[in-house]
């Protein structure tokens, strides 16, 4: 049986301190006693191995056995996607697309977006859960929302954009190669202009096609992260 899995802020040589919540969680939800053992990551890498002591109604001390740092995965994929209006489906997205082992997500401001702002602090509590749900030591990093043009300049081994345009010749997602780092764009429900399609390929992206049927933004995401995945193995 897998041990509780945890997040907390911590640095390999300081002093970690249970949150309120973590606590109230462990105590209050799961009921562990005294003795038990658990695993924190602060989502950069470090795993530490923990002894549940001096346990209150609702408070409760640790005991650090050692701290180990977790190899980096090779794979590096960053998707920009724009948000849709609709909160619940994008907050679906984060969760599956951390579970599928993502490394950066960055809200895509493009022509046609629809929501150009994010709830920070209510999105980072979903990839924490994730994280931890699926049993990862990253947590991917999730950036400010950036315009269309910003994104063109960013650096990768494999830079796609993923359209419906039939005037404009496009790969299929085989395109993506194992153990490389890469970005992805994925527009709007609207899809992408012409214009914008254009500018990317004259910045070294290939187009790439997610398929014959059309996707919602969300889907689209969520099939370019399990298919990056699947080619790791």
């Amino acid at each position: 049986m897998a041990l509780p899995f945890f997040y907390e802020e911590f640095e390999a040589n300081g002093v970690i301190t249970l949150q309120d919540s973590t606590q109230h969680y462990m105590l209050q939800v799961l009921r562990m006693r005294e003795g038990e053992e658990f695993i924190l990551t602060n989502g950069k890498g470090l795993k530490a191995d923990c002894t549940l002591e001096q346990v209150e109604k609702k408070r409760c001390s640790l005991n650090v056995r050692h701290i180990v740092r977790v190899e980096k995965p090779k794979r590096y994929l960053h998707l920009a996607i724009s948000f849709t209006k609709n909160p619940a489906r994008m907050e679906w997205l984060l969760e599956k697309a951390t579970e599928l082992g993502i490394e950066e997500i960055t809200p895509l401001i493009s022509a046609r977006s629809e929501k150009h702002f994010l709830k920070r602090e209510r999105f980072e509590k979903i990839l924490q859960s994730a994280m931890l749900q699926s049993q990862q030591f990253y947590l991917p990093l999730l950036n400010e929302p950036t315009r269309f043009h910003s994104m063109l300049s960013k650096s990768s081994d494999c830079k796609l954009i993923a359209h419906c345009l039939q005037e404009e010749k496009t790969h299929p997602l085989q395109w993506i190669q194992r153990e490389k780092s890469c970005l992805i764009l994925i527009g709007p429900e609207g899809d992408f202009t012409s214009e914008e399609v254009d500018m990317a390929l004259k910045q070294g992206f290939t187009s790439v096609s997610l398929g014959n049927t059309r996707l919602r933004t969300e889907t689209a995401g969520l099939l370019s992260c399990a298919y990056y995945q699947s080619q790791q193995f």
